[in-house]
């Protein structure tokens, strides 16, 4: 539902070329200009967290700017629709997502067992356990942290202007790049895993990048089974964030840090290839 008589693929290149440069200008502000950064997250809340969090709003800002500019009006509430508004295959999209994350997160800890890597911590579920408002604590910041921030820029806006059904699987493996490139300023900032990632071994980064593109297969069968509702994506990116990279499981192991994106990578795609071969997919497909 794009506008009419617009260049989609020189919108794309903008919009990408504007998220890019304006999210590393940003986040890369508070190391020219020489702030602590050893600390800085989206929830730390020191100076250096504000250029932080807005470099990492921009991808969905900017999109959201670029749909009121360039989409009709009635387009526009489409758009808003497929972001906000649930529906009974969106609510399947997230629960096979949720299966998917913490079927990833248990193979991965159990290679990583193989390799000498200690028990999960569980620390989330278990401070959830303990007082259970603690829920919407995690999955506030699991929504804000990555969600809602960018995924209305990435598999809102940008997979409208180049995602169609004749040329899904390039295009998601191009905006999964991009995805994964657009990350480069926390590989700068300590208490981001990325950060670890770099100085351990840069074959680490590579293969964040190439988990960045097989997670976007991922997301772009639920995107598809979902009818396009970008809701849907919101959860299955907070189920990356705080089940298998994040609080609900943590503290993890060196070993669990080290394999997870190897590992990922190969159950991302065996994901995609199974889903992509059901007919739930290949209907939905056809509505793209």
């Amino acid at each position: 539902m794009k506008k009419e008589n617009i260049d989609q693929r020189k919108v794309a290149t903008v919009f990408v070329s504007l998220t890019l440069i304006l999210t590393w200008a940003f986040q890369f502000m508070p190391m020219i200009l020489k702030m602590d950064v050893s600390e800085t997250s989206v929830s730390s809340f020191d100076p250096a967290s504000v250029f932080f969090a807005i470099g990492g709003m921009l991808p969905s800002l900017i999109g959201t700017i670029f749909v009121l500019v360039l989409y009709k009006k009635e387009n526009v509430g489409d758009f808003l629709k497929r972001c906000f508004v649930p529906t009974k295959k969106a609510v399947l999209a997230i629960l096979i997502s949720l299966a998917f994350i913490c079927f990833e997160a248990f193979v991965v800890q159990s290679v990583s067992k193989m390799f000498g890597g200690s028990a999960l911590g569980f620390m989330g579920l278990k401070m959830i356990i303990d007082n259970p408002l603690m829920f919407f604590y995690f999955l506030f910041w699991g929504l804000i942290s990555g969600p809602l921030s960018e995924e209305v820029g990435w598999r809102g806006f940008l997979s409208d202007m180049i995602i169609t059904k004749e040329n899904i699987f390039r295009n998601t493996l191009i905006i999964g790049f991009i995805w994964g490139i657009w990350h480069l300023p926390l590989f700068f900032y300590p208490a981001q895993i990325q950060y670890e990632w770099a100085h351990t071994n840069f074959l680490l980064v590579i293969c964040f990048v190439l988990s960045c593109m097989t997670n976007a297969l991922v997301y772009s069968a639920i995107y598809v089974i979902s009818n396009r509702r970008v809701f849907s994506i919101f959860f299955l990116h907070m189920f990356e964030n705080i089940i298998l990279t994040g609080a609900m499981i943590y503290p993890f192991s060196d070993v669990y840090k080290t394999l997870v994106n190897p590992v990922t990578i190969v159950l991302d795609v065996l994901f995609y290839l199974i889903v992509t071969r059901t007919g739930l997919y290949r209907n939905a497909l056809e509505k793209i």
